[in-house]
């Protein structure tokens, strides 16, 4: 193999396996919640291979995932993982929303609402969730098969710093 060539990946697949928080039979339903330790900010990972599996033990033959993050500073979204267009991404949020210029979010002689005494500088982070998608995706499930496009995947992405984060994963449906 040539030395030059290096295989590249812009996403970083799951270690941890994800933790059954509920589970109904009739109807069928279960929610699992994946814990993710990020290591910097515009991180990306692929949860596609663990939103199938949960579809899948959930035992739903027709209805609908939800894969759901309870941060502000993170989104869930389906696009394709393909390093190039993720290293894109990756310049273009930075040029749209640099981390290093003013956000009133970040200025605590005027901010009163919803401070914590280790309150992280991360306007900016707040700023590109609303631009880059929502804290949620739905897909649907047919013939326990999730129906995502051929280079679809569902990706979680960091938007702050490096956390502890969750995701949580929700099949219902009969």
């Amino acid at each position: 193999m040539d030395e030059r060539i290096v295989t590249r990946k812009a996403t970083f697949d799951p270690v941890n396996e994800p933790v059954v928080l509920a589970v109904s039979d009739v109807p069928p339903v279960r929610t699992e919640a994946l814990h993710i330790s990020t290591t910097s900010a515009t991180e990306f990972w692929d949860v596609t291979d663990v939103v199938r599996g949960v579809a899948k033990r959930s035992g739903v033959t027709h209805g609908q995932v939800v894969v759901y993050s309870p941060h502000t500073t993170t989104t869930v979204l389906i696009n394709e993982s393909e390093t190039g267009f993720l290293n894109d991404f990756r310049r273009t949020i930075d040029g749209l929303v640099p981390a290093n210029t003013y956000y009133e979010h970040d200025d605590h002689e005027l901010r009163t609402e919803n401070l914590q005494e280790d309150e992280f500088i991360n306007g900016h982070a707040h700023v590109r969730q609303l631009l880059t998608g929502q804290p949620s995706v739905t897909v649907p499930i047919v013939d326990g098969e999730v129906l995502l496009g051929q280079w679809q995947r569902v990706l979680f992405a960091e938007l702050d710093q490096a956390r502890d984060r969750r995701v949580f994963i929700h099949a219902q449906g009969a």
